[in-house]
């Protein structure tokens, strides 16, 4: 019960991770499109063309990390299941592997907050 726990927590870090960045993506695609005309005073900051493109490539790297992530997570989950209940002693080694594939998602999201700090 415990490992389907820790791979549901996984799993939804993961979804999480995917969800911010497409929200960072829609942001920038937001900005990006038609600006309204409005007073000068009013109008909003236009976003450039250097910023917009680093929006994108931070979303574009948080969003392919992570689903890098959740494709080995699966891979992980299905062989390391199937070795538990073979041998249990080896459920050590579902979380650890577990552990790895989410070390992608993070790494992603490390990045791509590199990328819009530079902005």
């Amino acid at each position: 019960m415990k490992k389907k726990i820790a791979s549901f927590i996984m799993i939804a870090v993961s979804a999480i991770t995917l969800i911010l960045g497409l929200s960072v993506f829609a942001y920038a695609a937001s900005r990006i499109s038609t600006a309204t005309v409005l007073g000068a005073e009013e109008a909003p900051k236009k976003l450039e063309l250097p910023e917009a493109i680093a929006m994108i490539a931070g979303a574009a790297a948080v969003i392919g990390s992570t689903m890098a992530s959740a494709f080995a997570l699966k891979h992980v989950a299905i062989a390391g299941f199937a070795a538990a209940a073979e041998k249990p002693e080896l459920a050590t080694w579902l979380l650890i592997m577990g552990g790895l594939a989410e070390g992608i998602a993070i790494y992603g999201l490390l990045l791509g907050i590199m990328i819009l700090g530079k902005i």
